[in-house]
């Protein structure tokens, strides 16, 4: 029998949308996720990889807004992608918060056709280390990456990295980045930097 040949390179980008960036609902520094988002998904590309990129798509009325500002609303300028993220037309697009939900994890996300971070994660043969980074840390990135540990903690070939220096936190309460970073770690997402991130994504393309 065949043993694992080969190690797959995800990045999942989350909601790095306008009204994240510089609009209604705006991350402190959300800007500074970008460069480094576009470095990570630019190397999972080059191994052979998929980057893929989570999007808030709300309607227009959601009970969702009765929590935030609305922000993010289907097909508006809000919910575009930051005009600065180098999104390709070979990522794949994940929109979420659809209906009436929070829409906080990429997890529900669907694409154009059908795909979902189960299917595309799902580690087959292959080996898979999933990189993750976005906005924002104590609210969407936090329950992408859960919910990515959650499903995938019985599959010793799928392992999940947080980019410490691609993601910012909202921090509604002192401290609730922090404790964003604590879940995580405690789920098994390890934080590593955009550096190590490329080191490690380049090794596997070689």
């Amino acid at each position: 029998m065949n043993t694992i040949e080969t190690t797959r390179n995800i990045f999942v980008g989350v909601d790095i949308q306008n009204d994240f960036v510089d609009g209604s609902l705006a991350v402190n520094e959300g800007e500074e996720v970008i460069a480094p988002a576009n470095k990570i998904a630019a190397a999972v590309r080059e191994s052979g990889g998929q980057a893929v990129w989570t999007r808030d798509w709300h309607p227009a009325s959601t009970p969702h807004f009765n929590n935030w500002p609305v922000h993010c609303v289907a097909d508006s300028d809000g919910a575009v992608f930051h005009p600065d993220l180098a999104v390709t037309s070979n990522d794949v697009v994940l929109s979420k918060g659809t209906e009436q939900t929070d829409g906080y994890s990429g997890w529900e996300g669907v694409g154009p056709n059908g795909e979902t971070l189960e299917t595309i994660i799902a580690p087959n043969r292959d080996r898979v280390r999933v990189f993750i980074g976005g906005l924002a840390t104590d609210y969407c990135v936090k329950a992408t990456a859960l919910d990515i540990a959650e499903h995938f903690k019985d599959e010793p070939r799928v392992s999940a990295y947080l980019i410490r220096d691609a993601v910012r936190a909202v921090e509604l309460n002192a401290g609730d980045g922090q404790a964003a970073l604590d879940a995580m770690n405690e789920a098994k997402v390890l934080a590593i930097s955009s550096e190590q991130a490329v080191h490690m994504i380049e090794e596997t393309a070689k």
